[in-house]
């Protein structure tokens, strides 16, 4: 969608076909490819935020099911992007509670908030970057990534604009770490697709969506 500056892929994923999953490897890391591979992922999205180009430190919070790998910062990232029971939700900084989530990541900015965009115009001033991103809506989540340079504005314009015009209820839409750090890989049976970024650099997290298994195929199963 979109074009040179605003070019974007989308994934839409259906909340009820799709579990998501926060990989959490601080220092160590883990690759895209990896990520994948090791987890049964259907799609991987990345990356968390790092203090440094490449660096396996996470900057804020970095929590992985109930055990907190890096510690919640009072400033800089506001937004606080999390998995419990009911799917994947956002708060501010300044509500994050720890049994909110039993998996939770700090990323910033929020692109869109409670439906509006929350990306000023002075962000046009600033240079282009690859951007990965996520949006909350009302049945689904959507996995993103712009396949050109772009302002965090110029996003966040294009998106809503797409929302109202699909009649997506999409409230809330937070940016992951973007330039060299922004990656999104899709599994398709035997085969894997870059959509883009280096799927080999290791991140210190990633956010990896999991194929429920078919009704049908449960049944069998039993």
């Amino acid at each position: 969608m979109g074009g040179d500056d605003d070019e974007l892929l989308l994934l839409e994923l259906d909340a009820a076909r799709f579990d998501p999953i926060l990989i959490g490897v601080p220092r160590a890391g883990t690759s895209a490819e990896e990520a994948l591979r090791d987890n049964d992922l259907a799609v991987v999205l990345g990356s968390g935020f790092v203090a440094e180009l490449n660096g396996l430190e996470p900057v804020g919070l970095l929590q992985v099911q109930g055990q907190t790998l890096s510690p919640l910062q009072g400033y800089g990232y506001t937004r606080i992007l999390g998995i419990n029971d009911q799917g994947i939700g956002v708060v501010h900084r300044d509500d994050y509670q720890r049994d909110l989530f039993h998996s939770a990541l700090q990323v910033g900015p929020g692109i869109i908030e409670q439906g509006k965009l929350d990306i000023s115009e002075a962000d046009l001033q600033r240079p282009k970057y690859f951007r990965s991103f996520l949006a909350i809506c009302a049945t689904h989540w959507v996995a993103g990534i712009s396949l050109a340079p772009t302002h965090l504005r110029t996003l966040g314009q294009t998106l809503a604009e797409f929302f109202e015009a699909s009649q997506w209820q999409c409230d809330d839409v937070v940016n992951l770490a973007g330039d060299r750090q922004a990656v999104l890989l899709l599994a398709t049976g035997d085969q894997t697709i870059v959509y883009h970024g280096d799927p080999r650099t290791y991140k210190a997290s990633l956010l990896g969506f999991r194929s429920r298994p078919e009704l049908g195929a449960r049944r069998e199963n039993r």
